[in-house]
């Protein structure tokens, strides 16, 4: 057997899947939207969206490889200690799962089915329960997941973002006008940091190590060309679709006000160049675009706590819990549970891109108090700015932080924290295990 072909092959397929978990609503809303605001700067805020979005995954990525922890339930987390890794990862797998799985029933409902069948009181019940046996079926069987997403779905939904693409660029809608914000790279770099999908190199990290092992690579070591080569297969396949999305966003830019709602753009603008084919092939692009990450999403909880309890809890009886929770959720408690959630998902972001970031330079950090009060100073500052958010008078003394209005103020926070823990020796020095 050509082992080389092997890994070739293996690359490609992961490659393919991790393009279409990765592509979700968001995805596909998100880069028209910006294009409209930057109009003929549209290059500048493309770029800096996608390096703020999909730079920040693949670095995550590279730091799960970089850290030997691609194959750790704690992921990079384990620096910080038993009870607070697993409470990590934990924490950050389920925030993205009941946020982003319930939400990419709920927007292909409204981009893509809504607009054909109009609004009718079961509609959204009947479409979720389909939907989420659908993401069942691909998920289910945990070996195959990841080649059924990336032989079957990933495919089909290249060719019909890709047609999209061409139809608009070709029918372009209106023309591109000056910038309407002054700081286009700025606004691309805020949007692309606030899709968090850095955290998806945990969520999806299981699967592929998962779908790795099956397929014989037994160690981290063995892993990294594949995660690698696939890792930047996504990167550049979101880039060319990034590009061409906020090309075509831009090119209607004459037409669209600036406080345009995202969801209603993306339906518009199809339906103004392809007329009510314009809804249903968009419809076909964005169930495809969903039900790929919703599957995905669906299975890394159950693969992880499948992993996490030593396979007491059974990977079939999970998925199915979860696909069914997250039906339910589409249709009577998505607010609450954004409400619940995203503020966990806030606390945890901040800390999860510190430890990515040292998780890149772990074979030479020996010292784990750097982990430990770096990661401790990031979280104060991340519930502060949480409290912020929903008024808390108190919380305001963080904003004399550099580019805490813009929640970066973690940064400077952070830094201290390393250095502090730096001079702080531990018990014992350690290469990490």
């Amino acid at each position: 057997m050509n082992k080389q072909h092997n890994v070739v092959y293996d690359s490609v397929i992961v490659g393919l899947a991790l393009f279409a978990m990765l592509f979700g609503a968001g995805n596909i809303i998100f880069p028209p939207y910006i294009g409209v605001i930057a109009g003929d700067s549209w290059f500048l805020g493309f770029i800096a969206y996608f390096f703020a979005d999909i730079g920040l995954a693949v670095m995550a990525f590279c730091s799960l490889l970089t850290s030997r922890t691609i194959d750790r339930f704690e992921s990079t987390f384990y620096r910080l200690g038993y009870w607070p890794a697993r409470i990590m990862c934990g924490g950050i797998i389920l925030s993205v799962g009941y946020i982003a799985g319930p939400r990419t029933c709920t927007v292909s409902y409204e981009l893509g089915v809504a607009p054909i069948i109009g609004d009718t009181p079961y509609g959204l019940p009947v479409y979720s329960a389909l939907y989420f046996i659908a993401a069942w079926l691909f998920c289910v069987r945990e070996s195959k997941m990841i080649d059924m997403i990336g032989k079957f779905l990933t495919p089909l939904l290249v060719i019909g973002l890709i047609g999209l693409i061409i139809v608009g660029m070709a029918n372009p809608v209106g023309e591109m006008i000056p910038a309407r914000e002054p700081n286009v790279w700025y606004m691309g770099l805020i949007s692309g940091y606030q899709t968090l999908d850095a955290c998806t190199a945990v969520v999806f990290g299981f699967i592929v190590s998962k779908d790795l092992a099956n397929k014989g690579y037994a160690t981290p070591e063995s892993k990294v060309k594949a995660v690698v080569c696939s890792s930047f297969l996504m990167a550049f396949l979101m880039l060319i679709v990034y590009g061409g999305l906020c090309y075509v966003g831009a090119t209607a830019a004459s037409v669209y006000d600036t406080n345009v709602q995202h969801g209603y753009l993306v339906v518009s603008l199809f339906q103004s160049i392809l007329g009510f084919g314009g809804s249903v092939f968009l419809g076909i692009v964005v169930l495809l675009a969903c039900l790929s990450t919703g599957a995905a999403l669906a299975g890394a909880p159950a693969t992880y706590f499948t992993r996490l309890t030593n396979g007491k809890l059974k990977y079939n009886v999970i998925v199915t819990l979860v696909c069914f929770s997250y039906a339910l959720v589409s249709n009577i408690g998505l607010a609450n549970i954004l409400a619940f959630a995203v503020p966990i998902l806030l606390i945890i972001f901040p800390p999860y891109l510190l430890m990515a970031v040292l998780g890149l330079f772990a074979k030479r950090i020996r010292n784990d108090n750097i982990y430990k009060i770096g990661t401790g100073f990031t979280i104060i500052y991340a519930i502060l700015d949480v409290a912020r958010m929903n008024g808390v008078e108190a919380a305001n003394v963080i904003n004399v932080l550099p580019l805490s209005e813009h929640g970066f103020g973690w940064l400077l926070l952070a830094m201290l924290g390393c250095i502090m823990g730096y001079f702080i020796k531990p018990k014992g020095e350690r290469l990490p295990d």
